[in-house]
């Protein structure tokens, strides 16, 4: 099934970040129905506020001028 596949893809991608030495836990993966918009609204806060205690991406590009 799809949702197998999507998991197994995250977990993968957990492990290649953590080679590279970048923090697995920057990706996240749920399931919320459309129906359940509370907890859709509490997961985009949790992992806003888990992204601002991180702090700015490693990989991030700085504009050139």
């Amino acid at each position: 099934s799809g949702n197998y596949k999507a998991r197994r893809r995250v977990a993968v991608m957990k492990g290649i970040l953590d080679v590279l030495g970048l923090a697995p836990d920057r990706v996240y993966l749920t399931w919320i129905s459309a129906s359940e918009g509370p907890q859709f609204a509490e997961w985009a806060k949790r992992i806003h506020e888990a992204s601002e205690h991180k702090g700015k991406d490693p990989l991030a590009r700085t504009p050139t001028t």
